[in-house]
């Protein structure tokens, strides 16, 4: 583990992990209190006169800022991002705003979120588009997968659709050998970086990916409804808003005259905007960017590694997530003759553990953050270990929940 990195003081900054054991970061993180300081803060100050001119100006300050710290975290310019409230949104704006037709294909992946996959069936559905879904594995090497897309990108293939990290098992994919592929044949690169902002260091540039869409209330640790979305300067043009408002016209009048803006990232943007949320974004960005974004990596790595270790010693656990090297800190895995909403459930039940259930591997996903620790992961190991030897609690009740949680929330 990174020597210079304080976890027992990080740990005291996050309130929920007083009470629980938090492993649940890839869906919701728990917020630091900078961040909850901040947003009630900002709430106080608002409601003492929302539309007051030195409250206008404030609010206006903190949007700017925002969108600055956004850019600074991923390596952008302020002009290429555009403030969206989670990253689905981003990622409707691609799909909906390229004018896809039925000469046109879409190729995505078997390990994308149903953020991806649904707006790429509608595309398909509404606008005739072609799809492909290349089938990958955890056990694919950098080799493999490559292989795959190679084999699949066609002349027709206007944008490739794939996760920075995959949701269910964790897998990091090579997104810069894959923006080469795309780019080669004249496709755009949209990422759905929703496990990756927080996690891992950021460079679109680097990786040179056209789109990019995330979250703050992920890894960032910052408040639900708030996220970015990162469109190359040289395609903001192009790219069609889907919802449109006042940000999106140079000019109308009343009496038919319109002219729209396309050259600006404001475009994708409506109306209101939380400046309290807004605020709580700005602190999270600062909160991991106290820590050192290369040291969080370095740590979820390890503790990646230990989880693995400890949880393949029992012959009834199968790690569903990659082993090879080219995973994250979301560890899969499942329990051989035991329901994973069941193994899921019986860690909340047992050991107020919070994880999280994925249908798509059959599996139980543990999110190991920075503020993580190995006695955690012991924690898990045992409890674990006493589901394989025997029959879990009755846990019927909060599976349940959890499922109208993942398909309400």
């Amino acid at each position: 583990m990174p020597d210079s990195m304080d976890v027992p003081g990080i740990r005291r900054e996050i309130p929920a992990l007083q009470s629980f054991i938090y492993l649940n970061s890839g869906w919701q993180g728990p917020s630091p209190r900078p961040v909850l300081e901040a947003i009630k803060e900002t709430l106080d100050w608002e409601s003492t006169g929302p539309t007051a001119p030195h409250i206008n100006e404030g609010r206006m300050d903190l949007i700017r800022r925002a969108r600055l710290a956004l850019a600074e975290l991923i390596h952008a310019s302020p002009e290429e991002i555009s403030l969206q409230q989670n990253t689905t949104e981003g990622i409707n704006i691609v799909f909906n705003g390229l004018s896809l037709t039925p000469e046109d294909e879409i190729v995505t992946c078997s390990l994308e979120h149903s953020s991806v996959l649904v707006p790429a069936y509608y595309a398909r559905q509404r606008r005739g588009v072609g799809l492909k879904i290349v089938q990958l594995s955890a056990a694919d090497s950098t080799q493999d997968v490559l292989a795959k897309f190679e084999e699949a990108i066609s002349a027709r293939t206007r944008l490739l659709a794939l996760s920075h990290i995959s949701y269910n098992s964790g897998q990091l994919l090579p997104l810069a050998e894959l923006a080469k592929l795309a780019h080669d044949c004249g496709a755009h690169l949209l990422v759905d970086a929703a496990q990756s902002v927080g996690q891992t260091p950021v460079d679109v540039r680097a990786l040179d990916c056209d789109f990019y869409a995330f979250p703050g209330h992920k890894w960032l640790l910052g408040p639900a409804g708030t996220g970015g979305l990162y469109v190359r300067r040289d395609l903001i043009e192009r790219l069609e808003p889907p919802k449109v408002a006042f940000r999106a016209s140079r000019h109308y009048d009343v009496y038919g005259h319109f002219e729209p803006k396309v050259d600006t990232i404001a475009k994708f943007e409506l109306t209101t905007v939380s400046a309290p949320l807004s605020a709580g974004l700005i602190a999270a960005v600062k909160f991991s960017r106290g820590i050192g974004l290369e040291a969080i990596a370095e740590r979820i790595r390890s503790l990646a590694t230990y989880a693995i270790r400890r949880l393949s010693e029992n012959p009834k656990v199968r790690i569903l997530s990659p082993v090879n090297g080219s995973g994250s800190g979301l560890i899969s895995f499942a329990i051989t003759a035991v329901e994973p909403q069941k193994v899921t459930a019986s860690l909340w039940e047992w050991g107020r553990i919070v994880s999280r259930t994925v249908a798509d591997v059959q599996g139980t996903r543990l999110s190991l953050h920075a503020f993580n620790t190995e006695e955690e992961i012991d924690q898990v190991r045992a409890y674990v270990q006493r589901l394989a030897e025997g029959s879990p609690l009755e846990t019927a009740t909060t599976a349940q929940l959890e499922e109208k949680a993942i398909t309400e929330l």
